[in-house]
């Protein structure tokens, strides 16, 4: 089963999370601040999607607009 490190932006404490636990916020092992949710995969939004998304996410991201002709 797959996991992934986290490090926790408060403590610095590398957290390993499993696989099918993503897009789901942890919690630090160590001092117990959230943790930011894991993605592995990209993440399709809308106009409806966008903002809630981001409101609500701590973490880094890439974001890729594009309009047609």
């Amino acid at each position: 089963m797959p996991s992934y490190l986290i490090l926790c932006p408060a403590c610095g404490t590398e957290n390993r999370i499993p696989a099918e636990k993503e897009g789901v916020i942890g919690r630090c092992g160590t001092c117990h601040n959230k943790l930011p949710a894991l993605y592995l995969r990209p993440v399709t939004l809308t106009e409806k999607t966008f903002d809630s998304f981001f409101k609500g996410y701590e973490g880094l991201a890439l974001a890729e607009f594009w309009a047609p002709w």
